[in-house]
């Protein structure tokens, strides 16, 4: 029977493919929520929901003896940022873009990542990366050109918002790559990270959410549904890096815009793209791999 055990590095593709898939199936199970639930509401329930999925593998598998305070301070700090901010501005372009084009222009992070290599420390980019680049802001061009669902119309500055997402989601790496320098333990920084994120969200909406009185059952369910989703893309994308090379995991979750297109064209009948949105998806998707592959 050992004959038959998966590799670990054929595992690792099949776990990086299922964090995509989950990572775009929180955007297409997010559309169904706003059905019911406004935008402004529904980082409550994604991110506690998130927290409550994080710390029972936490707890089960994280070796707490090994606690690092400097490190838990750090996923602290981190959790006040991200991902509630993330949460907040993917929930709005979501609502204003439709899932396909807020899971593409929301996956430009290597962009900046790249950027920032140049700007602030020195390094220059070869022909590979100059190419990804112009495939990446050309994919965003072509999705500024109205290249959405016949029923959107939204004013080019609205794709500001998943941008300023994979900003943050960006800007927010280093630190976490700091904390677990000193404490190897993705799962507490998940958690941990979560619950401050959450205390976050409360403080901000919570007063709001009590005087507006409780939520559309059908809503909350789904941003739940949305918190474990995504919950449960970043576990196997963990899983996955622990695997597998980041070359070979990073690009193929990077395919998850393309399959929130397929699942809108399959759940969201109205959310069907124009050819113009959908090239310029494909565009920038392949931007993105090729930037992840050449780094």
């Amino acid at each position: 029977m050992s004959g038959t055990a998966i590799p670990p590095s054929s595992l690792a593709p099949l776990l990086a493919l299922g964090a995509a898939f989950c990572f775009a199936l929180a955007l297409i199970l997010t559309q169904y929520g706003l059905r019911t639930v406004p935008s402004w509401r529904s980082p409550l329930y994604t991110i506690g929901g998130s927290m409550v999925m994080a710390w029972p593998p936490a707890l089960a598998f994280v070796d707490w003896r090994g606690f690092d305070l400097r490190a838990a301070a750090i996923f602290a700090g981190v959790g006040c940022i991200f991902p509630v901010v993330v949460s907040i501005l993917s929930v709005r372009s979501n609502e204003r873009l439709g899932p396909a084009i807020a899971g593409a222009a929301g996956n430009v992070t290597p962009l900046f990542a790249v950027l920032g290599a140049v700007l602030f420390l020195g390094e220059r980019i070869g022909p590979g990366q100059a190419l990804a680049l112009v495939l990446v802001v050309g994919g965003v061009a072509l999705m500024a050109l109205r290249g959405g669902t016949g029923r959107r119309q939204w004013p080019v500055w609205v794709l500001g918002l998943p941008l300023a997402a994979a900003l943050v989601r960006g800007s927010i790496q280093p630190a976490i790559k700091t904390g677990l320098g000193l404490w190897p333990e993705p799962l507490a920084a998940a958690a941990i990270g979560y619950s401050f994120s959450t205390l976050v969200i409360v403080s901000l909406i919570g007063r709001r959410a009590l005087s507006a009185g409780p939520a559309d059952r059908r809503g909350l369910l789904w941003f739940l549904a949305v918190g474990a989703s995504n919950g449960t893309a970043t576990f196997l994308l963990y899983a996955a890096l622990g695997l597998g090379s980041i070359t070979v995991v990073a690009p193929l979750v990077a395919v998850f815009p393309l399959i929130a297109v397929a699942l809108s064209y399959l759940l969201l009948r109205e959310e069907r793209l124009h050819i113009v949105g959908l090239l310029g998806v494909l565009t920038s998707v392949a931007g993105v791999i090729l930037l992840l592959l050449l780094q």
